[in-house]
């Protein structure tokens, strides 16, 4: 599958979002506070459209979409670099926060995820979802992308789509960042599990996390505790994490590095970068017509609260 057809899956996930996910809670209310349900849905019209134009396609869809064994010591490997890169994601995400809100907290408060129990919300948000998502972004959209532009370009445009499916800036900042390491990981082990453990660590050390904190301090993800965060606390965050990802990155490269190495991929991570100068076309009218109502849903849910 090509570019062309990846983009005009995208954008049918995009009306299938706008009509399912913004629109069936106007019918059915019940749906908007019920986590799981809320996430099937999303996960559903990002995924299905994609995949179904894969399997409709030519293409041996498990090749096609990167299932391959990797090591063991690789998968132990992606512990650390989750790690390694975790300040990094979160220093972009603390730096959206001087302009939007932390949806996070928004989701826990809308949701009440605490109030739910953990194995639900750890299975749908660090199982489900990453499974869901990596199979789309990783899976159907950087894999065809890549099929007609070289991996440079695809690694942009499916961080692109990562990004803008979260449909809200603060977590969009970062998801873009997660989608380029995510993309170099399956490309340093030719395999798209890499890409799906490495993002159900990151969801799931979060969800612990959350849980965790909560049970120390019940408010600590209340909107009370949010408008508590101050600018300077944010600047004095900023800061630690910047140092953080200063000393972390590099280690999280070079443990890229030896990945690709131990998967008999040696090199491939400069190709990544060489392939920039490819001049294939992987933009159409389907994905820019994509991008422009994720921005006019983005820019809807951000200016509607404040209309009402």
């Amino acid at each position: 599958m090509n570019s062309k057809k990846a983009n005009l899956a995208f954008l049918i996930s995009i009306i299938c979002y706008i009509a399912v996910v913004l629109m069936i809670p106007h019918f059915l209310p019940a749906v908007t506070g019920n986590l799981i349900i809320s996430n099937v849905l999303c996960e559903m019209v990002i995924l299905l459209p994609g995949l179904l134009f894969v399997l409709l396609s030519k293409e041996k869809a498990i090749g096609f979409l990167g299932f391959r064994k990797i090591k063991i010591s690789t998968v132990l490997a992606i512990i650390p670099f989750t790690m390694l890169t975790s300040p990094f994601i979160t220093l972009v995400n603390l730096i959206s926060q001087f302009f939007v809100e932390n949806e996070v907290t928004n989701m826990v408060d809308g949701f009440q995820m605490t109030q739910m129990p953990f194995w639900q919300v750890f299975g749908t948000v660090a199982i489900f979802a990453p499974f869901c998502e990596e199979l789309a972004c990783r899976g159907v959209y950087y894999h065809s992308h890549k099929k007609s532009g070289g991996m440079f370009k695809a690694l942009l445009v499916s961080s692109l789509i990562f990004a803008m499916v979260h449909m809200n800036i603060n977590q969009a900042s970062y998801a873009f960042v997660v989608g380029v390491l995510a993309v170099l990981l399956v490309e340093a082990t030719g395999s798209l599990w890499s890409s799906i453990i490495y993002h159900g660590l990151i969801n799931g050390s979060q969800m612990v996390l959350l849980f965790a904190v909560q049970a120390v301090d019940p408010q600590a993800y209340s909107q009370a505790s949010a408008e508590a965060v101050t600018t300077e606390m944010l600047v004095y965050m900023v800061a630690v994490y910047l140092a953080m990802a200063a000393v972390c990155l590099p280690l999280g490269w070079a443990l890229l590095v030896w990945i690709s190495g131990r998967e008999g991929r040696s090199g491939i991570l400069k190709t990544v970068w060489e392939e920039r100068k490819k001049k294939d076309k992987v933009i159409s009218v389907s994905l820019i017509v994509a991008l422009i109502l994720c921005i006019a849903v983005i820019a809807w849910t951000m200016i509607a609260p404040h209309l009402m």
